[in-house]
């Protein structure tokens, strides 16, 4: 019997590590340091900055923050407290990426112009993170914009690994940019019923986010990957990012660097995706392989009080 129980226990063991699904992960990106927008508000960038590095640390999360370093000049000096908010990141251990200095769209650059943009955006977060024993090694695309030519899209990919940097994907897109325009309003304007509508909409909507792109997923891979969730340095995150990895922890996830989840074969499938969108990287495999319109559906959008309350279409 005891035999019996052994072999059993073995069986079930070895079953769930042969046949279960891989562990769920998430890298958590942070878009835009040091602020999104509102550059006369300098007291809540540090607010901000300070409560996100804090939550980050406080539940072990590897995030990567992504630099546009005009956001370090005022008045065309460079201010001591917003290079404080990037060196912040860095003191605490968070990676570091290079968003371009000024985040202008690539589609609406030459090459030269935007490589320029990239080679000025280095500089000073290079020596940031020199300081640390760290180095540059990532780069994000403004409005996930790689090229809308087939010869822009090869030149950057070129350009990239000429010096040594890995373009960072996002695989769970999503619009947390306009909850944070309401949220903000109702926090300016007191608006507190508001507030809360908008903050319980917000954690809903990334929560259903997560579970689409988890469909997609598996539709793909017949498997979990990795994903990585693309959110920016405002306001509400920095109110309410505790609140939105506890509730991904419910669903399951731990979190990853970026270089981890990069390790995933996914991360190496095909994309011939040209266009003048910014979308998921599962979507630009989906589109490179040709699915139906059909494998696209049901993706959640922001509702429609909130884009009305702040003008703003997803």
């Amino acid at each position: 019997m005891l035999k019996t129980l052994l072999f059993l226990g073995c069986w079930v063991g070895l079953s769930v590590f042969t046949f279960g699904q891989a562990p769920k992960q998430m890298v958590i990106t942070i878009d835009d340091l040091p602020y999104i927008t509102h550059k006369e508000d300098t007291l809540q960038h540090i607010y901000i900055n300070e409560n996100i590095v804090r939550h980050l640390v406080d539940h072990k999360v590897p995030a990567i923050g992504f630099v546009n370093e005009s956001k370090l000049f005022v008045n065309g000096r460079l201010s001591d407290p917003e290079v404080k908010n990037i060196d912040l990141w860095a003191s605490n251990g968070l990676e570091l990426g290079n968003h371009t200095f000024s985040h202008f769209d690539y589609n609406r650059l030459t090459t030269e112009e935007f490589f320029n943009e990239i080679k000025k955006g280095e500089r000073i977060t290079k020596s940031i993170l020199n300081n640390y024993g760290q180095h540059m090694q990532y780069f994000r695309h403004p409005f996930l914009h790689r090229g809308d030519t087939e010869e822009k899209v090869h030149a950057l990919a070129s350009y990239l690994k000429d010096n040594s940097y890995t373009e960072a994907p996002v695989t769970i897109d999503n619009a947390d940019y306009i909850f944070a325009s309401a949220y903000r309003k109702a926090v300016k304007t007191t608006d507190n019923d508001m507030k809360v509508k908008v903050v319980e909409s917000y954690l809903t909507y990334m929560v259903e986010k997560a579970r689409y792109f988890e469909s997609i997923t598996d539709k793909m891979f017949d498997r979990n990957i990795p994903q990585i969730l693309l959110i920016h340095d405002n306001l509400l995150n920095a109110d309410y990012l505790p609140k939105l990895l506890e509730l991904y922890k419910a669903e399951g996830y731990e979190f990853i660097s970026l270089g981890q989840a990069l390790e995933d074969k996914a991360y190496q499938s095909e994309d011939s995706y040209v266009e003048n969108g910014g979308i998921s990287w599962l979507h630009r495999w989906a589109l490179t392989q040709k699915k139906p319109s059909e494998f696209y559906q049901e993706e959640p959008t922001c509702p429609e009080f909130v884009q009305e309350y702040v003008g703003i279409s997803e």
